[in-house]
């Protein structure tokens, strides 16, 4: 229970990035471009990060990631990253509930 992660909806994760200046952090191959219109936000609010990237970085690289909402395809590798984060870094995170499936299911 201490290392809960937060999960959230969209309409959620983009007030959570409005109200703390941060962004959406997509956790996959496509360009950021494409995931913000999936989204159906402005691209400069979404930022790429490969999953292994937090394994391989340093503490400090990451904080940049606190409070951010990071977004992946099922809402599985997001909830893991995020986890990783919380444990090992002390970085609290969000994760997209569903990720972008559940997001295009949804319209």
């Amino acid at each position: 229970m201490m290392n809960e992660i937060k999960e959230v909806d969209l309409s959620e994760a983009i007030e959570i990035t409005s109200k703390n200046k941060t962004k959406l952090v997509w956790l996959g191959n496509e360009d950021t471009e494409e995931i913000a219109a999936i989204l159906n936000v402005d691209s400069n609010n979404v930022i790429r990060l490969m999953p292994m990237e937090v394994m391989h970085n340093n503490p400090e690289s990451l904080k940049y990631l606190n409070k951010h909402v990071l977004v992946c395809y099922h809402g599985n590798t997001s909830r893991i990253v995020a986890q990783v984060l919380k444990s090992k870094f002390n970085i609290e995170t969000f994760s997209l509930r569903g990720g972008i499936t559940k997001v295009l299911g949804e319209n």
